[in-house]
Parts: structure tokens; sequence; C-alpha cells
């Protein structure tokens, strides 16, 4: 009687042990199956997300970039050199060198300055103004955060958008900042041209999620130079001028 028992006693315990076993792999199979409908699924939705949040980011830190410290700082236009003719009408126009490198080279420091002070959350020493940061979290921006996206985002429905825990997304700055020069001429009423000149910006920044990351580009025009001049279009004389900083 006591080994029949025993032995049902082992039975049981091969039993248990045996649906554990079982229950361990169906688990690590489900947990598998869970992260293979993640990659395919959800990851996309949150990374264009988060893509799109950090380009618009990173644009905006550009161009205050431009505002607070380039235009403070030099007299852009400087930028612009015109010759006129014995009737004072201008003949060319054409770039100072000087002037566009000096005003590249500030524009490229202060860009990776911003932006890297905002990916370690060190905003304060930025010394803009809150009102370029209204529509964010000031104190998830001093974690280094720039957004939290409601994970909800992936029903893609408007009532569900704002529902489940939140995902951060961090930018990191790689690659190089570049800004180029680029200028636009146009007929500007009788006898008149209209003179521009646009620094082109454009920065690689990777989007980092918890799970993943992807490397985009952020780019933006800013006019720096909007001048009327008077008479025919000019002559213009402008040679590829553009600065990369690592």
């Amino acid at each position: 009687m006591r080994r029949r028992f025993h032995r049902k006693k082992t039975l049981v315990k091969r039993t248990k042990w045996n649906f554990f076993l079982l229950s361990l792999f169906l688990l690590g199979i489900a947990i598998f199956l869970s992260f293979q409908i993640i990659n395919k699924k959800v990851t996309p939705v949150l990374l264009a997300y988060a893509e799109s949040k950090a380009t618009k980011i990173a644009t905006l830190l550009i161009t205050q970039a431009v505002n607070d410290k380039v235009f403070n700082m030099m007299d852009v236009e400087d930028i612009v050199v015109t010759s006129k003719d014995e009737k004072g009408m201008i003949q060319e126009v054409d770039v100072n060198p000087i002037s566009v490198n000096k005003l590249l080279n500030m524009i490229t420091n202060y860009v990776q300055e911003y932006l890297e002070k905002v990916e370690s959350g060190n905003i304060d020493s930025l010394g803009v103004s809150d009102t370029i940061f209204s529509n964010y979290d000031l104190h998830k921006l001093k974690q280094g955060i720039i957004y939290e996206i409601p994970s909800g985002v992936v029903f893609k429905n408007s009532l569900l958008s704002n529902l489940g825990p939140k995902i951060p997304v961090r930018i990191h700055l790689v690659g190089d900042v570049t800004s180029d020069i680029q200028t636009k001429v146009s007929n500007y009423g009788i006898n008149n041209v209209f003179l521009e000149v646009i620094v082109y910006v454009e920065v690689s920044i990777q989007v980092l999620l918890p799970f993943t990351s992807k490397t985009v580009s952020a780019s933006t025009n800013i006019p720096v130079v909007m001048k009327i001049i008077e008479g025919s279009v000019p002559n213009f004389y402008y040679p590829s001028l553009s600065n990369t900083t690592a």
C-alpha cells in the first residue's frame, strides 16, 4: 500500500514538473510572438510618431539658434556687396565670402550647441525664452525627454490615442550639422528686383525609443537677407559656399 502511494506521489510530482516546463515553454513562445508583433505592427507606428516630434523640435532649435545668436552678433547686411554704375544703378551683386564663412561657422556651432544641450536636458543654459518650449513639458525636457508618446496611438483611433503608458522619446545628434547659403532673385514691381539670401541648415539626429532607434534628417530654410534692388536684374556672382561641422 505504501509503495502504491509513493509511486502515485512521484507521478504527481513528475506531472506537475512537466506541466511547469510546458507552461514555461509556452510562455517563452508567447513572449517571442509578442515581440514579433510589436516589431512588425507597433514599432513602425511609434517610430513614425516619434520621428515627427523629433524633427519638429530640431527645426525649432535650428531657427532659434540662428535668431538668438547669429542675428544679434553680426550684421547680415555685410553679406551682400553691390556695385553701381555712374548713374547710381546697381550693376552687380556679390557676396562677401569672409562674412558668409563667418555666418556659416556661427550657425553650425550654435545649432550643434543647442541640440546637444537639449539632448542632455541642460535647457536652462540655453538662455532662450520659455515660449519656444511652450508646447513641451519642461520637467521632461530637463531629463532629456523631448516627448512622451501615449501607447494608445498604435490603435490609430482618436478615442484611444491618449490611453496606455507613456513612451519617452529622446534625440541624439549624430553625423554633421551642415549649413549652406542659397540665393533667390525675382522681379518686384516695375524696374525692381527682390533679393533673398537664405541659410539652409540640415542636421542628422537619432530618434531614440526604449526598444528601437532611427536616424533622420531635419532641415529648414531661414531668410537672413531680404532686399529690394532698384533697376533691372543685375549680374549676380555667387560662389558655392557651405560649412559642415561634425
